[in-house]
């Protein structure tokens, strides 16, 4: 039975093909849309390496200092008369108006110092992202972005090394001219990323530095995970380790024993925050910390929020895409149904015949079914490859930039459940309606 449904689902395709057109143009365009889109999702938010734990870090890019400003307000509480003389119940209200403030990332001595033994947090990598180099191979200039890394930042961060190893506490306290690059990095500099390039150099500055590892390119490059070429963080300049200041140059990343502890990391560098003693050579009185998921830093970056909570910018972000995202899928749905109505409307006769021949509204009902199944795996299975055709020229040019997309084995389960309720909601419902068909006035 299912055999000769499926054979008669290829002849109905054949027998209107602008209708078939249309149905597959629009089925195709809308699932290959979302597939760039949930790619783009998964790419950009998704757990991949070198973020796999993303739902245990918390993130601290900036350490804020500040001097709050205060207005003191007068409130009538209520108004009495004594003695024939009006009086006013007041009360004063003390309310911050504003503050002079300046953030940016800490300094590596304030972290040191300050930030090592934190509960509920498994590792931690205090990380310097704010360098750039420009160096110069067979007369080829080749730009790199240099991060200074600690030997926790591959326990924190578990990149996928494709040749070589990452280094260890012994090159951090030997301050060791060794690199950990990223296979674009290589075949920039050296035309190739193989394991032909372990052992090599690679000048930095004045300096060079031996090849130990290369690591695949990040699907998203974020202050975090976004260098060319990682190196020992004691081989920096020794004035940006010595300064004794607040600020520099340092983000720092935590991750959490559990997701679940993130909020524990949270509200224990805002309670140190709350309780540090300001230096007295310090210009401003109060020190901020501005540690948050990556989610909430994403969504900041996004549309800046509240320095003190940054859940409204959450919400202001990924509350329209989701609106987006439904309509998107709602309004092809609603004209593939109109569509399948329509073509459906055309065979009542057919469908007559076959009720009086004897068939029940249960075998209508899963002819129309799978026939809209049929038309929208075989939609879904072109869209699928223009996504990957699109995806593959994208990634190829760079033209997203720091973003690159990737199929995963989640992108390809949202694609296969799409594709299954374009297939069930746009045919149910036209089929319903045409097995509900009475025969006496089909046939007239």
């Amino acid at each position: 039975m299912f055999k000769n449904y499926l054979l008669l689902s290829l002849k109905v395709l054949k027998r209107k093909p602008f209708y078939t057109f249309i149905s597959l143009f629009g089925i195709s365009f809308t699932l290959m849309i979302l597939m760039l889109v949930t790619s783009m999702g998964n790419a950009m938010l998704g757990s991949n390496k070198p973020m796999t734990d993303m739902h245990r870090m918390v993130f601290m890019p900036t350490v804020e200092r500040f001097t709050p400003f205060y207005d003191t307000l007068t409130v009538v509480d209520s108004i009495v008369m004594t003695s024939g003389e009006m009086r006013y119940d007041t009360t004063y209200e003390t309310n911050e108006r504003g503050r002079m403030v300046t953030n940016g990332p800490g300094s590596f001595h304030f972290l040191d110092n300050n930030l090592r033994d934190l509960e509920d947090v498994e590792s931690y990598s205090f990380i310097n992202s704010n360098n750039h180099a420009d160096t110069y191979l067979d007369g080829r200039k080749v730009s790199m972005s240099t991060y200074y890394v600690d030997a926790d930042y591959f326990r924190v961060f578990d990149f996928n090394f494709l040749y070589g190893l990452p280094f260890g506490q012994a090159a951090i306290d030997e301050a060791s001219k060794v690199i950990v690059m990223t296979d674009k990095a290589a075949k920039n500099y050296f035309g190739e990323a193989s394991a032909a390039v372990i052992d090599r150099e690679v000048e930095i500055g004045r300096e060079k530095f031996r090849v130990v590892g290369i690591v695949a390119r990040p699907l998203v490059e974020n202050e975090a995970t976004g260098g060319d070429v990682l190196l020992p963080y004691t081989t920096i300049d020794n004035k940006e380790l010595a300064s004794t200041t607040l600020g520099g140059g340092f983000l720092a990343v935590f991750k959490a024993v559990s997701p679940e502890k993130r909020t524990s990391v949270i509200d224990q560098l805002a309670f140190y925050a709350d309780n540090f003693s300001m230096p007295p050579d310090q210009d401003f009185e109060k020190l901020g910390l501005d540690a948050s998921t990556y989610l909430e830093l994403f969504a900041d970056r996004m549309v800046p929020g509240d320095s003190q909570n940054t859940d409204p910018s959450v919400w202001t972000v990924f509350g329209p895409i989701a609106v987006l995202l439904v309509l998107f899928l709602v309004l092809p749905l609603i004209n593939l149904i109109n569509l399948n109505i329509s073509r459906v409307f055309e065979r009542k006769s057919e469908i007559a015949v076959r009720k009086a021949f004897g068939a029940d509204s249960k075998n209508i009902l899963y002819q129309f079914v799978l026939e809209n199944l049929v038309i929208t795996f075989i939609g879904g299975l072109i869209g699928l490859i223009l996504a990957f055709l699109i995806i593959q020229y994208v990634n190829a040019n760079d033209l997203l930039g720091i973003t690159r997309l990737a199929f995963s084995f989640k992108v390809f389960l949202y694609f296969l459940i799409v594709i299954l309720l374009f297939g069930l909601v746009s045919g149910i419902l036209p089929a319903y309606r045409m097995s509900r068909t009475n025969i006496g006035e089909a046939l007239r």
